[in-house]
């Protein structure tokens, strides 16, 4: 398992770098690495409210958060670095050794889930638009000629299929999309939106669940395991910001 305080050093070091002068993150990075943990997450919500956001700025505060003892915001915000970076190497060891040491709850995912999170939703976008436009094209293409179809129907046929994979992939981005992690030491998930209610689950710090549904101080979502409940709001935090 990689050292996060290590990874954090040689991530900032490679992007200051290449930053002309010493910037507000440059001074950020200067903190962590004086081991100023909480003015270098003073320094890093700074950067976060101002914009622009970044996977390493995000993989930095969450490494700060971590020396700080805050398991679950440096679980979310290694979430919102692979948000933005899905290839982030070291945002997801750290998220993977966070977990493993806060004995966060997540969902299995199945390999037709793994299998649709290979590109992100603004690729199959991408790539769902252009099998629709070959395809088009290969169907005229067929319907006009009286012979050589074997080509533009064997091209429609791939494009259906690359577009019904990606079509597959934007969905799987959207449920994605509503993910929120717990960011309170241990949340009760009840069945009822009611303190007094019977819990369906406890969640450690760092847990994720999914679709939450604000409603007042409670909020509906799906659980790790499946099962829909209820959770307090201020004990979760969306993934996706803005």
């Amino acid at each position: 398992m990689m050292v996060m305080g290590a990874l954090c050093v040689l991530c900032t070091r490679a992007v200051a770098a290449d930053l002309a002068g010493y910037s507000d993150y440059d001074k950020a990075n200067s903190l962590y690495e004086t081991k100023d943990y909480g003015k270098a997450k003073e320094a890093y919500d700074a950067l976060v409210k101002s914009g622009p956001w970044s996977a390493n700025l995000f993989y930095n505060r969450g490494n700060a958060e971590w020396k700080l003892g805050d398991g679950g915001k440096a679980a979310l915000d290694f979430e919102r670095a692979l948000a933005l970076e899905p290839g982030h190497p070291q945002a997801r060891a750290n998220l993977e050794f966070v977990r493993d040491q806060v004995g966060a709850k997540t969902a299995v995912q199945t390999w037709q889930e793994r299998a649709l999170t290979v590109i992100s939703g603004d690729v199959a976008a991408v790539l769902a638009a252009v099998c629709g436009w070959v395809g088009l094209f290969c169907l005229a293409a067929a319907a006009l000629r009286r012979e050589g179809r074997t080509a533009p129907v064997v091209t429609l046929v791939m494009c259906v299929l690359a577009g019904a994979y990606a079509g597959g992939c934007m969905w799987e981005a959207g449920i994605e999309g509503t993910k929120a992690i717990v960011i309170a030491k241990m949340a009760q998930a009840r069945v009822a939106p009611a303190d007094a209610a019977p819990i369906a689950d406890v969640l450690p710090a760092g847990s994720e669940v999914l679709a939450p549904e604000v409603r007042g101080q409670w909020t509906y979502c799906t659980l790790p395991d499946g099962r829909r409940a209820w959770v307090p709001t201020d004990a979760v935090e969306k993934v996706k910001l803005g």
